[in-house]
């Protein structure tokens, strides 16, 4: 009983190894880059429609390039990153309640200007 109690710990430490190298980028950067992301994503959606050519040119892609190219974030590091995130929602939550908390100081310091 003994060892299969000693077994199953360091299956678990073993495991939980694994899930860090999976959470590549840190937090702080994460909730920037994602909502710098959206920011992108909004400014897009909203001008595609009063100019088609920006479709065509797949000008979001050149946005998501130019983010992480100025945060230093590996795309796929970002992508495992909010893989690993997803998975535990609880942590997610906190990433997307940091990224909404970043737009609303954003707005506050918009409107005192």
């Amino acid at each position: 009983m003994r060892k299969l109690c000693i077994v199953l710990c360091l299956f678990a430490i073993s495991c939980q190894d694994k899930e860090q190298l999976e959470n590549k980028v840190p937090f702080d950067k994460m909730k920037v880059v994602l909502y710098q992301l959206m920011k992108a994503d909004e400014y897009y959606t909203r001008t595609v429609s009063a100019d088609s050519t920006m479709q065509k040119e797949k000008k979001n892609i050149q946005f998501y390039k130019q983010i992480f190219e100025m945060n230093k974030v590996n795309r796929d590091d970002f992508f495992a990153t909010l893989t690993y995130l997803q998975k535990r929602p609880i942590e997610f939550k906190v990433l997307m309640d940091s990224a909404y908390e970043l737009s609303k100081r954003e707005k506050l310091q918009l409107n005192v200007h």
